[in-house]
């Protein structure tokens, strides 16, 4: 299967692409690479800046790359000496490399409707179908989630455990939001304006999935709504007005 790393159509500057980037070296601006072109095998001088962001768990230390490390980057620009500026933390990188991946998407069969990411940590992203008869989540998880496990695999070279999961996209935003909370189920919800609240049962109410939790926010993200995750029986009306107080 062709996928975007090794695309022969990849001409310099390589705006927007996907790239292995080859780690040389690291100084007070960021860690110096060599990209080469897929098509003509060209070396470019690349930098990877130092201020690479993951949203990681208290008191994780940030992934810092060593010389001889390759990673996987997006080209966001070239710089006045013609340095290619590389990111690991884009939106754009998980959208390529899927794409890489998923024929129905090259096809235009299946569209990315959104993508929240917390890079190096989780990402959403919704899809949804163009043609009849296609089940746009299938097709970008792959037959045994090889497709999603590849995207994996190159998120995480030398940066540790990124997870993917793919969400149906859907015009009514409740049910929107009930795909974007998964794998947590979702027992009642309330949206309206741009927030929401989400009931779920106690024993899914934990620190990784609880009021603040990075799958609410993501949820959030993904959908553009504020979320709040609350226990059976609490008054959802209430809470919502907190909510929108809140985050007036």
């Amino acid at each position: 299967m062709r996928t975007i790393l090794s695309d022969p159509d990849l001409e310099p500057p390589l705006l927007g692409k996907a790239v292995t980037a080859h780690i040389k070296s690291r100084g007070p601006e960021g860690f110096t690479c060599t990209v080469y072109d897929a098509g003509t095998g060209r070396a470019h001088d690349a930098l990877l800046p130092r201020s690479v962001a993951h949203e990681l768990s208290a008191g994780a230390a940030p992934p810092v790359p060593a010389p001889g490390d390759t990673v996987i980057a997006l080209v966001e620009g070239v710089s006045d000496e013609g340095e290619l500026m590389l990111s690991v933390t884009s939106h754009e990188l998980v959208e390529r490399l899927l794409t890489g991946f998923v024929g129905e998407i090259l096809d235009g069969k299946v569209v990315i409707k959104a993508i929240a990411r917390a890079a190096g940590t989780r990402t959403k992203i919704a899809v949804a179908p163009t043609a009849p008869g296609v089940d746009a989540r299938r097709a970008c998880v792959g037959p045994g989630a090889t497709r999603v496990k590849g995207v994996e695999s190159l998120l995480n070279r030398a940066f540790g455990s990124e997870t993917l999961e793919i969400v149906e996209h859907s015009d009514d935003r409740a049910t929107f939001l009930t795909n974007a909370m998964m794998p947590v189920e979702v027992a009642d919800l309330l949206v309206e304006g741009a927030h929401a609240v989400v009931v779920v049962e106690p024993h899914q109410f934990s620190g990784d999935i609880g009021e603040r939790s990075l799958n609410a926010r993501l949820a959030g993200r993904l959908t553009g709504l504020s979320v709040q995750v609350v226990t059976p029986g609490t008054d959802l009306r209430p809470a919502l007005d907190r909510l929108a107080a809140e985050t007036a």
